[in-house]
Parts: structure tokens; sequence; C-alpha cells
């Protein structure tokens, strides 16, 4: 099979969703697109290769799945509705553009999302690279810079289980239980949206880690940030199956679940309830604390680094 019938068959086929915003697709040099005129456009870039972000002995389809959700979940951050997408793979055979393929279709079934154009490459690794696009109104993107002082801190979604279920498989439990957290997640995009209408204008998804990301929005935001680990969806839930420090070790530093941290003021409180968990709150100062039980917690790693 030749390179251009190899791309049809493993990844075009399986995505033939058109955007009604497209004005030229797949398969031409380059996409066409047009945005209302009320919108911003949002773009969004991610690598995924295997032995980094999946194991090598990872089923290829749910890694690449996985990788379009990651994706995704960057656009889940902005309060963006996602649109586009956009896929480079690098694949050992063709079985493996099958695969990947594959996987890239599972990530957008049921969803309005186009696979508008891509690469593939023979490499001896394989690999993904994503880009996303999306559209919002102009002006309205959720943003790591706009905490402030006396914020509530929130999480839509839960902390450390994809961590613990990524360690199940790394020591030979490949039980659908046991790695469910780390093979399916799920971009928060429709919750993303709710956010932004009811007013929340800071966010970041969780990906390195919760200490490390929240550490972003303290950083961007020129706040402190403290966080208290009894109330983080996930914590009694590794508890149960861990000692406290080894919880406490994935819950933060683990990442890679795709939760979305947020801050809002007090006055949005009764309307983020049913959507996520308050977990702390924005305070005068630098850097992320976390606490247990009111004691402070000081964690070596705080989160995922490449070139570590």
């Amino acid at each position: 099979m030749h390179e251009f019938e190899l791309i049809r068959q493993a990844f075009r086929r399986k995505a033939p969703f058109i955007h009604p915003s497209t004005r030229l697709s797949n398969g031409d040099d380059a996409s066409v697109h047009t945005l209302p005129a009320a919108c911003d456009l949002v773009v969004s870039s991610d690598m995924s290769m295997a032995g980094v972000h999946w194991p090598h002995d990872f089923p290829l389809a749910d890694a690449a799945c996985r990788a379009v959700n990651a994706a995704l979940s960057d656009l889940a951050a902005m309060g963006a509705e996602a649109c586009w997408l956009w896929c480079c793979a690098a694949v050992a055979d063709a079985q493996s553009a099958e695969q990947m393929g594959a996987g890239i279709a599972m990530a957008l079934a049921d969803r309005d999302i186009e696979l508008a154009g891509g690469d593939t490459v023979h490499a001896e690794i394989n690999s993904l690279s994503v880009t996303v696009a999306g559209m919002l109104p102009k002006g309205k993107a959720m943003r790591r810079d706009a905490a402030c002082v006396g914020d509530d801190v929130w999480l839509c979604g839960h902390a450390g289980l994809a961590a613990y279920a990524l360690q199940q498989w790394q020591q030979g439990n490949r039980s659908q239980e046991g790695i469910r957290a780390f093979r399916e997640i799920t971009p928060q995009l429709d919750a993303g949206i709710q956010l932004r209408e009811i007013g929340v204008c800071c966010c970041i998804d969780v990906s390195d880690g919760l200490l490390a990301d929240a550490g972003h929005v303290a950083a961007a935001s020129v706040v402190g940030i403290e966080i208290a680990v009894e109330k983080v969806p996930g914590f009694f839930a590794l508890c149960a199956f861990l000692s406290r420090n080894e919880a406490l070790e994935l819950l933060l530093s683990g990442g890679e679940d795709y939760a979305l941290l947020f801050t809002a003021s007090e006055n949005l409180r009764e309307h983020l309830t049913a959507l996520a968990t308050r977990i702390g709150r924005c305070t005068p100062g630098s850097g992320v604390k976390a606490t247990l039980d009111g004691k402070n917690i000081n964690m070596i790693r705080r989160g995922y680094d490449h070139f570590s």
C-alpha cells in the first residue's frame, strides 16, 4: 500500500465529519475555515510518544485516542468549542497507522469535530502530534493569568487516579478496571464552556500534576494558591489502595487526569457546586502550598518535567 492510500484508509475514511465552518477540507495542501465575526480562534498543539506518554506495550489505538483527548483538554481549559483536529503520525508500520487511525476515530466519535488534515511518516517509534482548534466569543477565553487574591480554587474532575492506573499497568495489572482511569480520559469540553458562560475567567487543565499546574496559574496571576488535599476528589480513593504518602505523591504530582483547575470569586459559588469541587483559595504571595487537615505538606517532586 503506498503512502496516500495508507493515509486515506487509516485516517480519512475513519473520520468523515466536516465542520460547517470548513470551506476546504482534508485532501488539499491546506484546509480553509471561516469563523463567525464575533468569535476568536483558539489553537493548541500537543505531542505524544511511545515510551514517554504511554508505555511501549500499551494498545496503540487507546494511546492515539488518549493523545487526541489530551489535546482537546487544552481547548476545554480555554472554554472553547472544539471544531478541528490535525494529526501528524509517525508510525513504525502500516498496522500501526491503522491502529492510530482507529484511536483517532474513537476520540472523535459522537463529537462534531473534523479531522481537517495532517501528515504521516515512517519512524522507528510511534508518535502522534495533534493540533486542535476551536472558537469562542471574542475576548472570553479563560486564561492562566486571571486569578485574584480571595478567589476560590476549584477542581472539575479528579486527580491522581490516572497516575495510579498507569502505575498498575507498569506493575503488570492489565485488567480493564485497573487501567481504566489512564485509558479512558475525557476532555471536559462541555464543562469548560459552562464555566466560561458562568463567568469563570481563569482555568488550566491538569496534565503535569496538580501542584505543577496550580503553580503555572500562581506564577501567571502573581498570587499564592493554597490547596486542601482532603478536599481533592480522588484522594480518599487512592488511600484505599496506597499508603498516605504514596497517595499524596500521585494526587499532587501524578498528572494525566486532565481535570480542570480554575479560580472564581466567592459570588459564583452557588453556580459552581454542581460542576466542581472547591479545594482551596488564592492568597497574597506566590507559589503553591498544599495542606492535609491544616498541616503543610512538603513535596520534592511537584509534577512531570519532560527534561528532568
